[in-house]
């Protein structure tokens, strides 16, 4: 069997890389393919949830034969999940996030398919959590077994799963724009990427591929929005303030109770998870709209089919409870539906309420429940682009924008005062996996390279020989480069080594003019530090010259990696190296070089 695979592997590699085929397009045609996966899993695991749930009587008051199944399709996912599969607990982001910062993209293919199983059972038993988390970490393990077997570069292989948990994303809420920002937000991490392109078509190809096994139909039923009433605002922004501290308060509770299992029940995970389900099912007694992911109790919400601000009360507080007991026990399952339905349920009960303030009526309930779920969205996951785009995916319409604007960057403000992080990066820490944040580049990003570099540098005239410059420093040279002037501008840089060797091979004759490189790799002032670094590794240089954006024949300093380095408080040591240099005046210099590094 593992000939026919290397065969295979061998045969499929030779097709690819050695014909006319090139690396960037051998790229694109995996986007295709992986795209496709994602559609497939998130029309796959839809359907099978879906049918189970409602075959099998889960998503409505337990009796003993639903009870029965449920019991035991828990009791084995979370078997799977505690004994030999600790990678599936959770929705899986996280362990996606993990696998690209610290395995190079690398997921074992029997943990996703793990993933794929004991999500299936946790989510058909009726436990409050959703499937899209795990649709983008199954999607994103193929990805990497695809790249894995291809044999496929670090970064091919990290990009590759990237691409593929947009597009799984982008199939499981059918919002292909908000599938390729959150992957950029939250799994990346930037913004800025350059595989925007391949995510935009990998989502593309996975939300026409779940179209076509399960048909074109939204999300959500969502009614047509009308802004009519500029009063309307103040409950907007009432729904960012209080969203903000409910998401927050879901967030700690999460952490909180995660910390009480481990203390209380310590090893015994599996106990935590069935003592998890008998909770969530007694608690579906009081009302079993909490059961499952709740897509059909935000549709009713959004349609104002739920009006009563004392319903809307109850479900989200039930929903509240069981969410937070369910994803803290550790069980398959995601959290990106409970938390729009406690987003919907949350900005229905503060519409309603908000509605009593005046005289006549002001919006609609389904209205607020739509701001409300973009608004808790943010305060939870912390993705306030996302959530922007996927409300307006939805909805498909522009005038939602500004309210949803309002609530979000009120939501956003409040919840980042209170607390730092997002609920995947909570639960990381929490576990002790410190995974890169954007604050960590934002650092270098934000600060400038005029505030670390060196200025008024010691630069070389053209017309010098090294004779001239070795006489200069009396055999004793701090610098292991040179910017070059002629009659006042950058014409070169020059290296330390170049200068020895020119003068062993002369006699000292050589004029710097003729030894300085002229292709000049220079910065600007404005430029961030991180630029700089980039710069100085891709180049494998020691030093930059920083000129004026207005001249570029104009130096204005010189930066080191040493220079960023101190710019944060650090020092980096130096090693010395030493070059004899003879026939100099009938003397030999001993010249000492101080290696930047």
């Amino acid at each position: 069997m593992k000939k026919i695979t290397h065969i295979l592997r061998f045969r499929l590699l030779r097709r690819l890389f050695h014909t006319e085929i090139s690396a960037e397009r051998t790229f694109f045609i995996l986007t295709l393919v992986v795209g496709f996966i994602g559609g497939a899993t998130a029309s796959l695991l839809r359907l099978v949830i879906e049918q189970g749930s409602h075959y099998l009587g889960t998503h409505a008051t337990f009796t003993w034969p639903t009870f029965t199944y449920a019991f035991f399709a828990v009791l084995i996912s979370g078997f799977l999940t505690t004994r030999f599969f600790p990678s599936t607990a959770g929705s899986g982001i996280p362990g996606v996030r993990i696998a690209l910062a610290v395995f190079n993209g690398k997921v074992a293919l029997k943990d996703t398919v793990a993933k794929v199983i004991t999500s299936i059972l946790s989510l058909t038993s009726g436990l409050s959590a959703g499937r899209e988390g795990p649709t983008v970490a199954i999607s994103a393990g193929f990805a990497s077994a695809i790249g894995t077997f291809l044999h496929l570069s670090r970064k091919r292989i990290k990009g590759l799963v990237a691409v593929a948990g947009a597009g799984g994303l982008a199939a499981a809420f059918n919002t292909p724009i908000a599938g390729v920002v959150f992957t950029l937000e939250e799994i990346v991490g930037d913004l800025n990427t350059k595989m925007m392109g391949s995510m935009i078509i990998s989502s593309v190809v996975a939300v026409i591929t779940a179209s076509f096994i399960q048909g074109n139909q939204p999300t959500f039923i969502v009614p047509s929005y009308m802004f009519g009433d500029p009063r309307e605002l103040i409950i907007y922004l009432l729904i960012g303030v209080i969203a903000g501290v409910a998401g927050v308060g879901w967030v700690k509770s999460v952490l909180k109770l995660r910390s009480l299992n481990a203390k209380i029940f310590k090893n015994h995970k599996l106990t935590i998870i069935m003592i998890s389900f008998l909770v969530v099912i007694g608690l579906s007694f009081i009302d079993y709209r909490l059961l499952g992911s709740g897509h059909e109790v935000i549709n009713d919400t959004l349609l104002s089919h739920i009006t009563a601000w004392k319903v809307l009360l109850l479900i989200f507080t039930l929903k509240f409870i069981a969410t937070t007991i369910t994803y803290a026990s550790g069980v398959s399952g995601g959290l990106f539906m409970p938390t729009l339905l406690m987003g919907a349920t949350l900005g229905g009960l503060v519409g309603a309420l908000g509605m009593t303030m005046f005289s006549d009526p002001v919006g609609t309930i389904g209205a607020y429940a739509i701001i409300g779920m973009g608004a808790y969205f943010v305060a939870v996951i912390r993705t306030p682009f996302t959530a922007i785009i996927m409300v307006f995916e939805m909805t498909r319409d522009y005038k939602i924008i500004i309210p949803l604007m309002i609530a979000n960057a009120a939501a956003y403000a409040i919840a980042t005062r209170l607390h730092r992080g997002s609920i995947y990066e909570s639960l990381s820490e929490q576990d002790g996996i410190h995974l890169p944040s954007r604050e960590d580049n934002e650092v270098l990003e934000t600060l400038l390279i005029e505030e670390a570099m060196v200025k008024n540098p010691f630069c070389l005239n053209a017309n010098l020989t090294t004779r001239e410059v070795f006489q200069m420093f009396k055999g004793d040279i701090k610098f292991t480069g040179f910017p070059v002037l002629k009659n006042g501008n950058l014409i070169g840089m020059v290296s330390l080594s170049e200068l020895a060797k020119a003068h062993a091979k002369d006699h000292g004759e050589s004029l710097i003019e003729d030894i300085a490189t002229t292709k000049i790799i220079s910065i600007y002032p404005d430029c961030s530090l991180l630029v700089a670094f980039d710069k100085l590794k891709r180049h494998q240089i020691g030093r930059l010259p920083v000129v004026s954006r207005l001249n570029d024949k104009r130096i204005l300093g010189v930066i080191t990696a040493e220079d960023i380095a101190s710019r944060f408080g650090y020092h980096i040591k130096e090693e010395s190296k030493s070059y004899k240099i003879e026939d100099i005046d009938n003397e030999d210099i001993q010249i000492n070089v101080n290696h930047s590094v």
